[in-house]
């Protein structure tokens, strides 16, 4: 798994079977019998059209660079690649590689790179692009939660410039979605520290879209790539629109100020969308999908570190009345930060109850009031997650722990002091949503003690047994011996709650019907190939189009 999302990064992936992929999307334009007729259709064309313009909402990413990036943005997927794609079944497939090869005892992959592949300032793509990107990783100063991937790495050979060859010390069963890592151009992001290249404010990559223009807190302009190796993309250009509050991506999208929307409000998704006048204009998906929505608590902060302590803050969470009353229905509980989509988590395994009285005897025990108070909690949270559900959901949650004498305040930062504040793990609690980047079920980046301070452990969790059983699963020789040791994983962390799983809400999205050939899991993560580059804009032929 890997990073935080926030307004709907808001932090699916690292071979797989069907269960992996998301349920199919489902159409509906059923509403209420006042409804207004349905507006005159666009006239259809015969196919795919190139040209025109669309604006999508995404998050402001702190660089152009998707080795370092933490937070989940759109333009990192359209404008870099890696050697393995992710089809709409989350199966790899060739991308910047067109084929590889792996070794009989599952140590040892070769690469084969795609002929003629160009950056996007005209300079060849080589295998020595590939090394510079995974020698940057495993080197970082910084945090990149790419490290955790790679790690396993032993030896990268690049015998000439279409060649690459990978050697692991023992199998390794995520090896190959791992390379779904994007590559960065040596020429652009070499020579010096990563974290200041000038790459990440005038990014290079190869794929289908290259960066225009980044005006800061507003906005990034994205070009068709004309060479891109797979043929240009249908669309001219598309804008990745910054800072649409959850509140207001329905609203923006009936005035067209954006084409295509994540709906975060569940009223106005079960309200307006499921309307016959809103179906008229716009298409609907609702979509389960890889997306947890959790709370970290530092366990190296007191009383925090006591897991009595995280175990009564659970239990006051009354995480059903929020998937009830604030998301309607439209998520699923959790017990452990396992995404639904995936196997690895044991379905035995239950929640920890609402109950408020048994919170209240264990912290009687571990953390007794003082003057009527017991202690307090920080928890931060990223500014574009403020919203409704937000709102809604702290408010329920602050309720209850008051009523047990603890003060939880929440912080809501801008986007690039909540990224440092969470790199430097400088909080009590963080309020988080989390994406995987690769196909694949593995834990590892949330759990493993290795993470602590460099990857997405936010936890801060140490807990030797649960390290053992993930460098097991990971190298283990079958889908099911992995699912088994994920289960012991599922069960000691369950109890041991480093994190206290809210919920996994459903996708729900909905777009212009001159837009053609959507899937919203397209944008990711992953990014699914070819993706958005496949998108068109049907022409404005008809009124009112």
């Amino acid at each position: 798994m890997k990073r935080p999302s926030v307004g709907g990064r808001w932090p699916a992936i690292f071979a797989l079977l069907a269960l992996l992929a998301l349920a199919a999307c489902k159409g509906n334009t059923e509403g209420s019998a006042g409804a207004k007729p349905a507006a005159k259709p666009v006239e259809e064309t015969q196919g795919p059209q190139q040209g025109g313009h669309i604006r999508i909402p995404s998050n402001e990413p702190t660089a152009l660079n998707p080795i370092i990036e933490t937070r989940f943005d759109v333009a990192q997927g359209l404008v870099f690649e890696g050697l393995v794609g992710t089809d709409a079944r989350l199966e790899p497939v060739p991308r910047l590689a067109e084929k590889w090869d792996v070794s009989a005892d599952g140590k040892t992959i070769t690469f084969k790179l795609k002929p003629n592949v160009l950056w996007h300032d005209g300079k060849p793509f080589t295998s020595k692009d590939v090394k510079f990107t995974i020698d940057a990783i495993l080197g970082s100063r910084v945090p990149t939660l790419w490290k955790a991937y790679m790690a396993p790495v032993a030896k990268l050979e690049t015998p000439d410039d279409s060649t690459v060859v990978v050697t692991y010390n023992e199998p390794y069963a995520p090896a190959l979605i791992t390379w779904t890592v994007p590559i960065l151009p040596a020429h652009v992001y070499g020579g010096g520290d990563l974290a200041t290249s000038k790459g990440n404010e005038e990014p290079v990559g190869s794929g289908p879209f290259r960066v225009a223009r980044w005006e800061k807190g507003k906005r990034i302009l994205l070009e068709a790539n004309q060479k891109w190796w797979f043929g240009r993309p249908h669309v001219d250009s598309i804008e990745l629109v910054f800072g649409v509050p959850d509140g207001e991506m329905l609203d923006q999208l009936n005035r067209g100020q954006i084409d295509f929307a994540p709906i975060r409000s569940v009223d106005d998704w079960v309200n307006v969308a499921q309307t016959k006048e809103f179906g008229a204009d716009f298409e609907q998906s609702e979509v389960v999908e890889s997306r947890i929505r959790l709370i970290a608590w530092n366990t190296e902060h007191k009383p925090l570190s006591d897991k009595r302590v995280r175990q009564a803050l659970t239990m006051a969470l009354d995480r059903g009345r929020v998937i009830d009353d604030v998301l309607l229905g439209q998520a699923r509980p959790l017990s452990a930060p396992f995404f639904p989509t995936m196997y690895g988590a044991d379905p035995s395994i239950a929640p920890w109850p609402f109950d408020l009285e048994r919170a209240k005897k264990i912290l009687d025990e571990v953390a007794p009031l003082k003057g009527g108070k017991r202690f307090k909690i920080e928890m931060i949270a990223a500014e574009s997650q403020r919203g409704p559900v937000t709102d809604a959901s702290i408010a329920i949650f602050r309720r209850d722990l008051d009523s047990l004498g603890i003060d939880i305040r929440l912080t809501i930062l801008p986007a690039a002091e909540y990224a440092n504040r969470m790199a430097k793990r400088e909080y009590d609690a963080a309020y988080f949503g989390w994406l995987p980047d690769i196909p694949d079920p593995d834990p590892y980046a949330l759990l493993h003690s290795s993470q602590i301070g460099q990857g997405g452990n936010y936890a801060q969790y140490a807990n030797p047994d649960v390290d053992k059983l993930l460098d097991e699963a990971r190298h283990a020789p079958s889908k099911d011996a992995r699912k088994t040791l994920y289960a012991k994983v599922h069960a000691i962390v369950a109890d041991d709650v480093p994190y206290s799983p809210l919920y996994a809400p459903y996708g729900h999205y909905a777009w212009s019907r001159r837009l053609r050939g959507v899937n919203p899991r397209d944008i990711g993560p992953p990014a699914l190939f070819p993706g958005v580059a496949r998108w068109w804009v049907l022409p404005r032929t008809a009124k009112g189009a």
